[in-house]
């Protein structure tokens, strides 16, 4: 007879879990009495109490007034001090950096983009030191930047208490190793020991489409859902998960790694190393490719994405309306493929696809309609180009306040 070990809650587990239920319930809501939050969380007069106090303590609630009396003692009002507390968020894009501070309500105070230049890509042209150059010019340049917003939050009076770096690529828990990057040119990059030897403060680097998953699930979207899906479609492909309320990351930290769903059987006939065959089809290589067949105007960025293709076929360009429909194939395929095995509650759509949501939602529902099972409701990422930023933020928050939350 075999036995299973019971997973069992310790008390100060138990105390961070109502700690962010209280916190949630104020960020979400604005400020409210203990009684209120007692109603919405459901804890105890007691619970709250003690819960409220410690978290006064700590600097996290503050008073904010008192509710209008209605003939007995009026009840002091709560509310959480998000505006006086600041992370760094930082999100590595194939031709630049971009990093924010971020106070705890969620609102950006302040802003630094970091332009790489365009990569080395052609290897019969250029020899390995100057890529190994071009290589070590993009790591200086994001740890520039991650010192800066550090110093930034230090003049404003508002030390920085945290950092959220997402990257496009696969990470290693809680390492912070980053594995293969092509679209940086990266291998194997320790950035989590690298951020971590320039300071004292919690560093918490994640891929960029768990990082918009985690902001969709706390400050977009899926706020009140315990499953969603959102795809990230920029340079590369991926999807980050959640399950149960928590990020999915696999056994390898590599679910969601999407660009390698092999999309018909002429797929077996190749091998793939750098892109899977999906991202090979619609990433941003394989779309600059294919545009300069067709004659299509590359950008001066040198290459084509999804977005690209999407603008250019709403000013009438024929070929790229034909691309876009064959982008629309594929992602719908590849949402499908995701719905039947995880049955989402949402599916968020970011990045390159935002500015177009009005025209790819409806077309990614309407190739699923009758198709699968149940066609989920789908939404364009909250936040918009500041998605994955703003879900690196809340990863890093959630270091500072310890956050825990309670498997559904």
């Amino acid at each position: 007879m075999s036995t299973r070990k019971q997973v069992t809650a310790t008390t100060s587990t138990l105390a961070r879990v109502n700690q962010t239920a209280i916190i949630e319930a104020l960020r979400n809501t604005g400020a409210l009495s203990r009684q209120q939050l007692g109603v919405i969380t459901g804890l105890s007069p007691a619970t709250i109490n003690r819960l409220t106090s410690t978290l006064i303590d700590e600097g996290l609630v503050v008073a904010a007034g008192q509710e209008p009396s209605t003939g007995g003692r009026p009840s002091v009002l709560l509310r959480y001090a998000g505006g006086t507390r600041l992370v760094a968020s930082i999100q590595l894009r194939a031709d630049m950096a971009s990093g924010v501070l971020v106070d705890f309500d969620g609102k950006i105070v302040f802003r630094r983009d970091v332009a790489f230049g365009p990569r080395l890509l052609a290897p019969q042209a250029v020899d390995e030191d100057a890529r190994a150059r071009d290589q070590q010019a993009r790591l200086d340049k994001t740890l520039e930047l991650f010192d800066f917003l550090i110093a930034t939050a230090e003049t404003m009076g508002t030390p920085c208490l945290a950092v959220g770096v997402a990257v496009p690529g696969v990470v290693q828990h809680p390492e912070g190793v980053v594995g293969r990057m092509p679209e940086l040119g990266w291998t194997d990059v320790p950035l989590g020991r690298l951020l971590r030897e320039r300071t004292g403060l919690p560093i918490v680097v994640e891929n960029d489409a768990n990082a918009l998953a985690y902001g969709e699930l706390h400050r977009g979207a899926g706020r009140g859902l315990s499953s969603l899906v959102a795809l990230f479609l920029e340079n590369g492909l991926g999807a980050g998960i959640i399950t149960n309320g928590e990020l999915h990351r696999g056994a390898r930290a590599e679910a969601g790694e999407i660009g390698y769903l092999l999309m018909e059987r002429s797929s077996l006939d190749r091998s793939y190393s750098e892109y899977g065959d999906l991202e090979d089809r619609i990433g941003s290589i394989a779309l600059t490719r294919r545009a300069r067949e067709r004659s299509i105007p590359i950008p001066a960025k040198g290459v084509l994405t999804a977005e690209d293709v999407f603008e250019l076929a709403g000013r009438g360009n024929a070929d790229a309306r034909e691309m876009a429909d064959e982008i629309l194939d594929m992602v719908a395929l590849a949402v499908a493929a995701m719905v039947i095995i995880l049955d989402p509650e949402l599916v968020v759509v970011g990045s390159s696809f935002v500015g177009s949501a009005d025209t790819v939602i409806p077309g990614i529902q309407e190739r699923l309609r009758g198709r699968i099972i149940r066609v989920p409701r789908l939404e364009a990422a909250t936040h918009r180009n500041d998605a994955v930023l703003i879900g690196a933020a809340e990863l890093a928050a959630a270091e500072v306040n310890g956050f825990a939350y309670v498997a559904y």
